[in-house]
């Protein structure tokens, strides 16, 4: 739900913590307390998705500029001469981040510590959406971790991404989809995209299922407060085409 209400609608719940959270009797997930919200952009939306790429394909060098395209550094700064001192402190922190498992099994609370350490050196700014973006995601995987202490948070999110990826017409996504696959050659990785349509048919299979939530998820649903039963809200928009009901855009 948290990265449905962030990369897709842009409308986002900034502060779900448990007390802001209730269980349904039919299992579903009632959110409570609109008072902090933020919205984010599309070209965000797609900043954020970008970057997750570039994470993964363990690109420092593109995640500085994921840095200026999402307002963590000034439009106006020299990015050639800030990659000398910055990228090898990026390279280290990410390094770390990334030994326990790549990066589908980075810890977000401890990479946000990590980078802001080099954020007193560099001209970094948090950006007012992101900070609200930042506590959300802290507080939702702190709770998830202690439920599942190998929760993973890019791991339980890359169904979704998949699907964003390959289902999504904007420009910005199919050029993203392309150096997923490609990297930034012109090798074609096909074991990467094996993953990728693995994780999409994962998202049709937990969409079509019913099923209320993957295994973590429900582990936090089970620990809430129940709640009188809500009308369900609908309206995600699906693409009828074989056994997935999507359509994959190339």
């Amino acid at each position: 739900l948290t990265y449905l209400q962030l990369l897709e609608s842009g409308f986002f719940h900034a502060d779900p913590h448990p007390g802001n959270m209730l269980r349904t009797p039919d299992g579903r997930l009632a959110i409570l307390d609109f008072g902090l919200m933020t919205q984010v952009t599309d070209d965000q939306k797609y900043g954020m998705i970008e970057a997750i790429a570039h994470l993964l394909n363990r690109d420092y060098e593109e995640i500085i500029q994921d840095f200026v395209a999402l307002d963590f550094i000034p439009p106006d700064t020299d990015v050639q001469e800030l990659k000398k001192e910055l990228l090898p402190a990026l390279k280290n922190v990410f390094d770390q981040a990334l030994a326990g498992g790549g990066a589908r099994g980075i810890n977000f609370n401890e990479l946000a510590g990590d980078l802001a350490q080099i954020t007193f050196k560099f001209p970094f700014k948090i950006p007012p959406y992101f900070a609200l973006v930042i506590r959300a995601i802290g507080v939702l995987e702190g709770i998830a971790l202690v439920g599942n202490p190998q929760f993973a948070l890019i791991d339980e999110a890359f169904p979704y991404l998949s699907k964003r990826l390959l289902t999504d017409d904007a420009p910005r996504l199919r050029r993203a989809l392309r150096y997923m696959v490609y990297g930034k050659g012109a090798t074609f990785d096909v074991d990467r995209l094996l993953e990728l349509l693995q994780a999409l048919q994962t998202f049709v299979d937990v969409r079509d299922s019913g099923a209320p939530a993957p295994r973590q998820e429900a582990q936090l649903m089970n620990s809430l407060p129940p709640a009188p039963a809500l009308p369900a809200v609908t309206g995600a928009r699906s693409r009828v085409r074989r056994r997935t009901g999507m359509t994959v855009r190339g």
